[in-house]
This record gives structure tokens, sequence and C-alpha cells, in this order.
């Protein structure tokens, strides 16, 4: 009896078409060449090389044949066009390409674009005609728009995108600034609207005016750019839209159902890029390439954040893979590495430190809330035993230094103070202090968490001088003119001087508020009087940390009720501010503060006792770890926190044992000691 064969089933199809380039890069083995007089230029046995690469649709077309187990039909430049610089018939970009290390510290070094140089577009009216198929439609039909031309010439325009009878199940359109408008954009919305996926960056959009600010919470940003997205009628008419934040995420705008936030907890935009010196490039192609694959393997399924992962992955591994030889050898590893990428954008490369996350419309939402499915006792406990790494895998928590946060409030803070400090670092003149205020109950670590994020900001062997001044402790405001000098001398000294002015709502000769108006002029013209004189302060960051008031909101509110203490004009002198919480619950729905806890008291131990740690794992009785958490009040804030380690008696022990723990008469000090004991005993 004979077996009949199942009938074979179709191979995926995916065309590639749209705009081309030549991709041409000056090759400069090192940067240091450039600072040598011409003489000795000419000696150096350096290689500058130039070599060209198919960039745009062409380089789509040959990273998705790599990559997808499809038919694919694309587009290749004429070869006279990677090799004749003078040839017009295509679009030349030039750029220069240096060594970078590969990482911080890394002694490995890898090709990175040094800076873009410019594009020369092609006089020819016709881009390069896409190979169309000749049977039935693409299943993924993949569209590079660059705004070099293809955008308004129909005539270079594949069949399937013109015949009713041929349409793709997908249509990918990688597109450049302007994001709408034109003949293509105009064909796409009427025709195939609900097929179309668009992909873009958010610097593309912030050129056209988006309200995109600057990266202060994974939070904050998703939510404004999909109301940004969806704000555009152009532009939500697509099925869905997937903007770029950099090489730390993405965002995943559906028209019509819920959006998806791809994130690195560790990083938030930018971040990522940071120590890693030099220019990205190619996360557009990767990440567009991830999304074909995937439309043409899952064509009725089809998970575009998984894509999406793997096209971040494939940009992180393009910025810090392309390998440079040693000092001998001759450049090599600028070529676009396609093979290299294959298996990335395959999703076959583990670990993968991208989450997806539904994006709720309420704007307060909180990531933590909606990854963890623990109580957050737990959580907080296996923060403190695992490491916020291992315990919050899911959620960002923003470091600085030795301080953590899970608490969006805080994390927005704090990065907006330390945006605010990085662009009056960046200003080539700073003629007067830069002002901001901290505040925070008793105990909340205002200095700590300020001192690591400016050391973070201001990297460098003696730049910057910390100096600290408790008003409070000064008897007059002629105490001031003397501290002012020694900022004045810090800068002299050609140091940057951090100036805390610890307690400055403190009252000064019984009146309240009363050293607002003496920092009026040194704040506004950085001047201060000695002896009649008027004294130039210099570059400076002042940082006022208030006693009296844990929040600005209550610093602010009751200022202002306050006669000539000139608060109006103190509060117009300052550039921004920041509120730590600190380890006690800041109102009553504030459910933070054991993760506040946990991450504080953690970093306690790592400080003071790290033998209790056994391959990054604590080891601590759990009655004591219930009582740390779970504990009312700390009445002094963090500094009781640490004060209860200290008093403990933890040398040369390898746990974190009950019996370790100072008694009852000195835990009282700061503590409620009966319900400490007490939680303990889990009483």
């Amino acid at each position: 009896m004979s077996s009949v064969a199942p009938p074979r089933q179709r191979r995926p199809s995916i065309q590639i078409t749209g705009d081309s380039t030549a991709d041409w890069m000056l090759i400069v083995p090192g940067a240091a060449a450039s600072m040598l007089q011409v003489s000795y230029q000419w000696e150096s046995r350096a290689a500058v090389q130039i070599v060209a690469q198919p960039g745009g649709a062409s380089l789509l077309s040959a990273l998705i044949a790599t990559v997808a187990d499809a038919e694919v039909r694309g587009i290749e430049v004429p070869p006279r066009a990677l090799s004749d610089p003078s040839y017009d018939g295509l679009t030349r970009a030039y750029s220069v390409w240096q060594p970078y290390p590969a990482g911080a510290g890394s002694a490995e070094l890898v090709w990175r674009m040094h800076q873009l140089l410019g594009v020369q577009r092609s006089p020819a009216p016709v881009t390069l005609v896409a190979q169309d198929a000749t049977g039935d439609a693409p299943d993924c039909l993949v569209i590079e728009d660059a705004n070099l031309g293809f955008r308004e010439c129909v005539d270079a325009w594949p069949a399937c995108l013109t015949d009713a009878a041929r349409q793709p199940l997908h249509i990918i359109l990688k597109r450049s600034n302007p994001l709408a408008g034109g003949r293509l954009w105009d064909e796409l919305l009427r025709h195939h609207a609900d097929r179309l996926t668009v992909y873009c960056s958010a610097n593309d959009l912030r050129k056209e005016y988006a309200p995109l600010g600057q990266a202060l919470s994974w939070e904050r940003t998703a939510s404004d750019l999909v109301a940004a997205v969806r704000e555009r009628a152009d532009l939500s008419g697509a099925a869905r839209v997937i903007v770029s934040l950099g090489l730390s995420g993405a965002i995943i705008v559906e028209r019509d159902g819920p959006s998806t936030l791809v994130f690195d907890p560790t990083h938030q935009e930018g971040d990522w890029e940071r120590p890693r010196p030099g220019t990205p490039t190619g996360l557009g192609t990767c990440l567009t390439s991830a999304l074909a694959v995937e439309a043409a393997a899952n064509r009725h399924l089809t998970d575009w954040a998984a894509a999406t992962v793997n096209g971040l992955m494939a940009g992180r591994a393009l910025h810090t893979r392309r390998v440079v030889a040693g000092p001998s050898d001759e450049p090599r590893g600028f070529q676009f590495p396609t093979a290299m990428l294959a298996p990335i954008l395959r999703g076959e490369e583990h670990p993968k430190p991208f989450r997806p996350i539904p994006v709720p419309d309420d704007a307060g939402w909180r990531i933590y809330a909606n990854a963890s499915t623990e109580d957050y006792r737990e959580l907080a406990g296996r923060i403190v035993v695992e490491g916020d790494l291992d315990a919050c895998r899911d959620m960002p928590v923003e470091r600085v230094g030795g301080w953590a946060s899970l608490d969006r409030t805080e994390i927005e803070s704090m990065r907006s103070v330390r945006n605010i400090i990085n662009e009056y670092l960046a200003q080539g003149r700073r003629g007067r202090p830069l002002s901001l205020a901290v505040f925070g109950p008793p105990g909340s670590g205002k200095s700590f968490a300020i001192k690591h994020m400016a050391r973070e900001s201001m990297t460098g062997p003696g730049q910057v001088a910390i100096l600290e001044f408790n008003l409070s402790q000064f008897s007059s405001p002629a105490d001031l003119p003397a501290a002012l000098q020694r900022v004045r001398d810090c800068t002299v000294g050609e140091t940057l001087p951090l100036v805390f002015w610890d307690e400055f709502d403190t009252p000064l000769g019984g009146r309240e508020l009363g050293w607002l108006a003496q920092f009026l002029a040194p704040m506004q013209d950085g001047l201060f009087l000695e002896h009649g004189n008027a004294r130039p302060i210099g570059p400076a960051i002042f940082i006022f940390a208030g006693g009296a008031h844990p929040t600005m909101a209550s610093f602010k509110a009751r200022a202002v009720e306050v006669p000539s203490a000139k608060a109006t004009d103190f509060l117009s002198r300052l550039r921004g501010y920041v509120d730590i919480l600190g380890p006690n619950p800041a109102s009553g729905d504030d459910e933070t503060f054991l993760m506040r806890r946990a991450l504080l008291l953690r970093a306690l131990l790592l400080q003071k006792a790290r033998g209790l740690f056994h391959g990054g794992r604590l080891d601590i009785d759990p009655g004591v770890l219930r009582a740390f958490i779970d504990v009312t009040t700390y009445v002094h804030g963090a500094r009781s926190m640490e004060s209860i380690v200290d008093m403990s008696a933890l040398s040369g022990k390898t746990r974190y044992e009950r019996s370790a723990l100072p008694p009852q008469h000195q835990l009282s000090l700061h503590v409620d000691a009966d319900e400490f004991l007490g939680l303990v005993r889990n009483v």
C-alpha cells in the first residue's frame, strides 16, 4: 500500500526595496595621529584606508538573506559604486572610523564610527529598481525609506504595492524624517495600513517636535512616547509603530491593542552607550531585519516584542564586536559583519537582558507593580539576600555609586538633577554657581545620594572638591564670607567645588528661613562681599540640603508664607531639586519603603561585613531580616539602620545571627526595641 507524501510547505518569502547608498568609510587606525605635524604624519606607519560597503536597502538585502530561512529578493548596488568614489549613480555617505575600547577599561579595540562627514545625493532621479516577485506576493515586504528619492519614485516601487491581487501579508517600513507625507506614505496608508509596521528612532520623533524629554524613568519615557505617536493622526494610522530608544530599549505602539515597552532594566536611554565611546551604527538595519525575519517565519502569530529584543541585541553586538587587529597588522573588522549577526537575529544568543512589559494608560504607572508577582515583603527579602541584580531582574533599579532606588519618583528626581549637572559641566563658560536643593527626612541619606551622583558626573582626578557647611552652626552672617572664600580657593586651584549648605532652612537670629536672603547674590551674580569688596566665586555647584522640611513641596508651602524670607527670589535661583525618601514610609500609601530598606541594608552589609556574603548571597537569620524590613520606624532614618549594623557583633562572622544584634537598651535608641525583637522571634 503506497503512502501519499504530504504537500510541500511553501517557503516564506521576503522582498526588500527602497533607498540604497554606497557607504565610504575612511579608516584611521589611531586618533593620536591627527595631532601630529604634517611631516610626522607622513612618516607614520599607520595604515589609513578607504573602503566602501553597500548601505540602505542593499545592506538590508545582504543581512536578511544571511539570516532568514526564506526566499529573499533584494537589490544590489552596481559594483562600480563600491570601487569608484566619483560614481554618482548612487547616493554616497562618507564617514571616519577609528578604533575604540570595547568597553570601559577594556584593552580590546573595536572599529566604530568617529564622525559622519555627510551625504552626497545622487543627481539621478530614479533609485535602484528592486527585483520583483514573479509569482505570489511576498509574505513580507521591507522598505528602506531614507528620503533619498524612493518615496516619490513610483517607477521604482514593487508591483505588490500597487497590485491589489498581490498584496503582502506584512509591510515593514524603515522610515527617516519627515516621518509622514509623500506619495509612498499616502499609498501605504490608503491601501496597506492594516499590514503596515513602521520603524523609526526616538530622535526622529524629537526632530518633529514630539514632546519627548530626557530619560528620567522608563515609565515616563514609555508613556510620553506612546502619547506622542497616538496624537499624530498620520503615524497612528499604521497597524503599529516601533520606536527605538538607542541601544537600551524600544516601544511598540499598537493601533488596535496595548503598547509594549521593551527595555533593559539596568540602563535607560543613552546609558548603555555612555561608557562605550564612538557612534553606534546599524541599529535600524538590525531591528528592521529582525522584524522581517519574524514576520516571514510566523506570518499570523507574529511576536514583535521578541523580534525587537533580537534586533536590539544585534545592535549591541555590532557596536562591541567589530574587532581591530594588533598594532602590527592591517586594520580589519570594519566591513558589516552579517555572519556574526545572523544567529543573534535568529534569537539564538543568551542571556537576553531586555524585558517586554505592557504600557498601561495610567501615566503614573510603576514597572515594579506590573512586573513582579511577589509580595513586596518577599521581594524586599530577596533583594537583601540575593542582590537587586537577581531579585529585580525585570525591574529598573537606578544605581549611582553606592546609592540605589526602585522608586520611580526618586529615580526621576535624581536623574533630572544629574542631567542639570551634566549640562552645567558641558558649558564652556560657567560664570556663577549652579544652585540645587535636596530634601528628605532626617537620616534619609541626602548627602550620600548627591555625593555619589556628583562623583559619577564629575569624573577625572582632581576635578571635584567636596565642602560641607552646616548653617545651624554659623553664629551670624559674618561667618558666610569665610566659607565662600574656601569655595573660591578651590576654583583658583582649578577644582570644581561641590558645596553642601546643610540645614539652609534653619533660623538666623531667631528669624525663620533667615539664611535665604544671604545667598541671593552668590546664587544670582556669583559674587560675595568681603570687607566691602566684591569677590567672584567662580564655577561651583551649590547643594542646599534642607533640615526642617522633608520635601520641596513642604518647604515651598511654608517659605512663601514667611514674611521677609525672600523665598520667591531664592526659589527662582534654584535650577533643580531632588526629594530623597529614606527608609521610613513617606505616606500611608508608600509601599516601596520596603525595597528602599532592602537596598540600603544590603549596601551597608556589603560595606561593613563582607564576610557574611558567599558567592554574592547574604547569609542572614530570617528573623533578623524580617525585623530590619518590617519594623515600623527607624528613629533617625538611614543613620539608625547603619547604627544597628555598626553595633552588631559581626566581626569574624559568616552569618548574621540574632545573637549578633545589640542589646535591647541599645536598640531602643534607633527603633522600638520591643517591636524589633518581637519581629526577630516572629511574635
